[in-house]
């Protein structure tokens, strides 16, 4: 069975919220975690929180940019090839009205529709689809997001319809449950930074990337997909007009990522 954690960021009123994570069967994870468990005790890490670390507060007091740095490249290193990211990112005001133009996209919040698009994509896409659908797939989300009963509704849905049967399981977990739900943080927040900053410049001149996302792409592939708008980016859509899910699966088919 697959298991993909997810992580938000940008809840606290910004302007560009996301949803990010990493995707890969069970059994990866469990070899991985205590390895990766031990690695960040050995750093001092007891919880990672990407905003503490950001922001260089304890346990990350005193680091300099150069730890920093070598931290993340020992746990994605940990992980090489063994993952697949995925992150998507919305602008809140393009994204409201879109919605208020379109119709679509029913009631969901933005955040809801990030995580839509990350379950679609996986359910959709060429390479891990088809596994997914033999495997079954489960979601574990960080618990305390005001979205989750939202989300949580949507999966339920979807996971009805005929086309959607790999759907298995949707979970909240808190940050200190497991590694693998602070890996989702690490990415959630990193992301959203790089959308955000692309977003605040409308792509008018070439930018610099990120540096830990450049570290997580450099030993696992991420698909990252940001939208100042989703007429553009998330097709909208209403859940009704896909009784059975197949054709919601051909629209995902569509979207390029960034």
């Amino acid at each position: 069975m697959l298991q993909c954690y997810l992580d938000d960021s940008g809840t606290g009123g910004l302007p560009v919220v996301g949803m990010a994570g990493f995707v890969a069967p069970s059994i990866v994870w469990e070899r991985f975690e205590p390895v990766l468990d031990s690695a960040m005790n050995n750093y001092g890490v007891p919880i990672f929180h990407a905003k503490e670390f950001h922001d260089t507060k304890p346990p990350f007091k005193n680091w300099r940019r150069v730890k920093k740095r070598s931290f993340a490249e020992e746990i994605f290193g940990i992980v090489r090839g063994q993952l697949l990211g995925m992150a998507v990112g919305l602008r809140k005001v393009g994204y409201e009205k879109s919605k208020l133009d379109t119709g679509g996209l029913d009631s969901m919040s933005a955040m809801g529709v990030c995580f839509s698009s990350i379950m679609l994509k996986i359910v959709s896409d060429p390479g891990i689809g088809p596994i997914a659908q033999k495997e079954e797939i489960s979601f574990l989300l960080e618990s305390g997001n005001k979205n989750n009963p939202e989300i949580e509704r949507f999966f339920h849905l979807m996971a009805k319809k005929p086309a959607f049967g790999c759907l298995r399981s949707i979970s909240f977990i808190p940050k200190n449950n497991c590694r693998a739900i602070q890996l989702a943080d690490f990415l959630a927040f990193y992301s959203r930074r790089l959308l955000k900053t692309h977003d605040a410049f409308s792509a008018r001149m070439a930018l610099p990337g990120c540096a830990f996302v450049d570290i997580m792409r450099k030993n696992t592939e991420i698909w990252m997909r940001g939208s100042t708008g989703v007429e553009k980016e998330v097709a909208p859509f209403k859940i009704s007009d896909f009784p059975n899910g197949e054709s919601l699966i051909e629209k995902m088919k569509t979207l390029k990522p960034l």
